[in-house]
């Protein structure tokens, strides 16, 4: 990943001078709708629900590998957003993989009960949905769940929606996630990859264990802060480094969800998007951008304080 100017882009026309993006135009492609009878589907708005895609049908996709949809956040503002950094990146279609806590479940909520002004689609896998507005754009989102392991370093695992309980050894949870399929990720954190911690990740990224892991970035790292050397060493061994825009608990950061992300071109399958979308992560010959922008100096030490005054308020 290159920053300039603040901006980490697909391409350097994609960013001004100020450091912002142009608008860029949404493209729109025409895909075919069925029945609620033949999807198997719950309208909830008395009308006609999201468009199913047919079997490899082709997208441009921005994905966010690292989001949080927080109880305090408003549903509607949160996947506005989402499709509205999909425009700015060039992209159709937001696709926001979830990393919940085990005591969040937002994931369940938005199946049961999406916000009003948009309809559902449970897709086959069980941890995909489609969410449509009343204007037809949707957001794809997936299970996956955040794990806090015995030794403090963070694994995420994607397309998960059972939690593995906090606590557990980092490679029981491992083993366990890629047992389940789910994607695991160990995401990068301010302070979280020193110490003993840091020697654990490299020990892993050492073994055979790292056959199937990747690393995970996230646009509330400092634009000064170069990129650690773990993402070299996992780009290296032909995976790549998962950027996500991991909020925080903050009404600010209820508009991050698509902020920073990769942006690729995928097949959309009805049935199992997830697995479709795995494997085009996992082929590191598959193009893909990385899009957004890392955090200015003074949001990064606000929120650092700021998260330091929740923990202690959580304890």
């Amino acid at each position: 990943m290159m920053v300039s100017g603040r901006c980490i882009m697909m391409r350097a026309s994609a960013c001004n001078g100020s450091g912002h993006r142009p608008h860029l135009s949404r493209a729109i492609g025409d895909t075919s709708r069925l029945s609620n009878k033949a999807m198997g589907l719950e309208d909830r708005m008395g009308e006609r629900p999201a468009r199913q895609e047919a079997v490899g049908s082709m997208r441009r996709i921005l994905v966010d590998a690292h989001v949080h949809l927080y109880p305090s956040f408003d549903r509607p503002t949160f996947l506005t957003a989402a499709l509205r950094h999909a425009r700015a990146a060039g992209a159709e279609l937001p696709w926001l993989l979830f990393t919940e806590t085990a005591r969040d479940f937002a994931f369940r909520e938005l199946a049961s009960t999406p916000p009003d002004g948009w309809r559902v689609h449970r897709h086959g896998d069980g941890v995909t949905l489609t969410l449509a507005d009343r204007t037809g754009q949707e957001v794809v989102v997936t299970a996956g769940r955040q794990v806090q392991t015995a030794e403090g370093l963070e694994l995420l695992t994607l397309g998960l929606d059972d939690p593995i309980a906090d606590g557990t050894q980092f490679r029981s949870a491992l083993a366990r996630a890629v047992e389940a399929g789910a994607l695991p990720v160990v995401p990068w954190g301010f302070g979280k990859w020193s110490g003993r911690r840091g020697r654990l990740l490299a020990d892993v990224l050492a073994s055979p264990e790292a056959s199937q892991l990747f690393l995970g970035d996230n646009g509330g790292r400092p634009w000064f802060w170069p990129a650690p050397r773990p993402f070299g060493q996992i780009e290296a061994a032909g995976r790549r480094v998962l950027p996500g825009s991991d909020p925080l608990p903050f009404p600010s950061h209820q508009v991050r969800p698509g902020s920073y992300g990769l942006r690729l071109d995928g097949p959309v399958d009805g049935d199992r998007p997830f697995a479709q979308l795995r494997q085009v992560l996992a082929n590191q010959d598959a193009p893909a951008s990385p899009t957004g922008r890392l955090t200015r100096s003074l949001p990064f030490l606000r929120d650092q304080i700021a998260m330091q005054i929740v923990k202690r308020t959580r304890r």
